[in-house]
């Protein structure tokens, strides 16, 4: 009777993209509304969440039950109730780096568009949250950080 050798299990890292949707409810207080008051707009997180995992169907797993308990919800400047929900887990990379440093590339995808389209339309299409009415908005991380540092915020 021969003796099935156990396999051991490796756990190794994974980069799973996770979006999240943020849900605003309520009226805005009107004594409040300032120039970054918009409701024009929803918006949606993704978030590159690191899992040490034994396969991409147990760190898809984990980064999902991780996500649903970083769901939250707070009062923002304008009085609205804003809830961030967790969507979906997108996509899943394994890390191949052994050690975690500088430089260890934690997540990265491949767009196949077709040699006709130019850079600045690739850009507009897959990252549109850099474009403003045909511009690249070079005030959105300014506006983003001006609107983190407001009281209630957090």
């Amino acid at each position: 009777m021969q003796r099935k050798k156990a396999r051991k299990v490796s756990w190794e890292w994974y980069a799973v993209k996770i979006l999240y949707e943020c849900i605003i409810t309520g009226k805005p207080n009107p004594e409040t509304i300032d120039k970054n008051y918009t409701n024009k707009h929803k918006t949606y997180e993704e978030s590159i969440m690191l899992v040490k995992a034994q396969s991409f169907e147990y760190a898809y797993s984990i980064a999902e039950k991780k996500a649903k308990d970083e769901e939250h919800d707070y009062l923002n400047p304008y009085g609205e109730t804003v809830e961030w929900k967790y969507v979906d887990a997108l996509d899943c990379f394994h890390l191949f780096d052994e050690t975690l440093k500088t430089g260890t590339e934690l997540y990265s995808r491949f767009l196949r568009v077709p040699k006709d389209v130019p850079r600045e339309k690739v850009i507009s299409l897959y990252y549109p949250e850099t474009v403003e009415e045909d511009e690249v908005d070079k005030n959105f991380i300014l506006r983003y950080r001006d609107f983190s540092a407001r009281p209630n915020s957090t």
